[in-house]
């Protein structure tokens, strides 16, 4: 019984302190319940304080914006090829001007079918140029493709005169000295004796004696090279033009060789009027143009020497047929020898001397130089 009465109270003392910890007030009482007087919280000791652990702040990972699709371009409509006829193209356009010469080159030319593919192997071009002769010319191009489609273009050439320096009058007693058909082993003696004297002369050379050495020598020491021929075979220079043209510029090759350029200048075999031309009609009167159009200048003499053909044979005889044309030429002469002949060669330093002495001036031909042509027999 004792153990039950403990039992009791145990409870009721538990539902009291229930009670007043929750504030509520006693229902027999009908009064607030005084708050509770605050428990003194225990000191604590440094020793005790308890480390704060750090905590990570999570790092936020940037997510991607979604990626639009790709954008396809419409597909365009299949565009009809409308076929045509093939187009040909001229390098330079369907008319040109061009100066006479020994050549003509075509510009170039090409063409291609509606494809586009190239068929510029097809193109047929007849009509011709003559390069030389000043005049209009037409070339035809035609091609046809694969469809039998064709197409024919022209060409408009004309073909004009080359535009040459003015001639320059020279001072009174002005002599051009001039040599033909060397060089040979006298040319050496006559270059000193020109170089003594301060002189300069023009020599016409016969291309195929070569010696280039000599030719060399002359046109470093300020003489004048021009072409009279390479074999001097007047039956052969003189069957036609190409054969003249042949025979010119195989001499022109020496020269270039010999002084590294071409020369403008140059005297016919046997001069313009001669009459070995003759089993070609009209020749030199072509010829004569001709050459003039493509840019040379020929020069005759209006003083000869008499040193070839049986005239004059010793020097004394040279010298004075050239002194006499000097006196006739006050204003310029232009005289012809030939340094294969060595009396010829000699009569020079008497010649020269003459000269300085009546105030005549030695010097060589060029573009600017008067010419001096004798009257055209063919």
């Amino acid at each position: 019984m004792k153990r039950g009465v403990c039992v009791v109270l145990f409870c009721a003392l538990l539902v009291l302190l229930t009670v007043t910890a929750c504030g509520i007030p006693h229902p027999e009482s009908g009064m607030d319940t005084p708050a509770e007087t605050p428990v003194p919280t225990e000191a604590v000791s440094e020793s005790d304080t308890v480390e704060a652990i750090p905590v990570s702040t999570p790092v936020s990972t940037p997510v991607p914006l979604p990626t639009a699709p790709p954008t396809v371009p419409p597909t365009p409509a299949p565009t009809e090829v409308v076929e045509r006829d093939p187009v040909i193209t001229l390098v330079g356009g369907d008319s040109i001007e061009v100066d006479a010469s020994f050549s003509f080159s075509d510009p170039g030319y090409f063409a291609d079918d509606y494809l586009g593919n190239n068929i510029t192997s097809r193109i047929q071009v007849s009509g011709e140029v003559v390069p030389y002769k000043v005049g209009s010319y037409s070339i035809t191009y035609s091609v046809t493709d694969d469809g039998g489609r064709s197409t024919t273009v022209v060409r408009h050439v004309e073909v004009v005169p080359v535009v040459m320096p003015d001639i320059i009058m020279p001072p009174e007693k002005t002599v051009y000295l001039t040599f033909d058909d060397g060089p040979c082993s006298y040319t050496k003696q006559l270059l000193d004796v020109l170089k003594k004297h301060d002189a300069k002369a023009t020599f016409f050379i016969i291309g195929e004696r070569g010696n280039i050495d000599i030719i060399k020598r002359a046109y470093e020491e300020g003489h004048a090279i021009g072409v009279h021929t390479y074999t001097h075979e007047y039956k052969q220079i003189y069957k036609n033009e190409q054969a003249f043209f042949d025979d010119f510029w195989k001499t022109q090759e020496v020269i270039k060789e010999a002084t590294g350029s071409y020369t403008h200048i140059f005297r016919f075999p046997g001069g313009s009027a001669n009459t070995a031309s003759r089993r070609n009609k009209g020749i030199m009167t072509r010829l004569t143009k001709i050459m003039e159009d493509m840019g040379y200048r020929y020069f005759d003499w209006n003083v000869s020497a008499g040193d070839a053909g049986g005239g004059a044979t010793t020097s004394g005889e040279v010298k004075n047929r050239v002194v006499s044309g000097l006196k006739r030429h006050a204003d310029y002469a232009v005289v012809l020898q030939h340094d294969i002949h060595l009396h010829s060669v000699k009569a020079v330093d008497s010649i020269l001397t003459w000269g300085e002495e009546h105030g005549y001036t030695f010097l060589a031909l060029d573009l600017t130089s008067p010419v001096v042509h004798s009257e055209v027999q063919n």
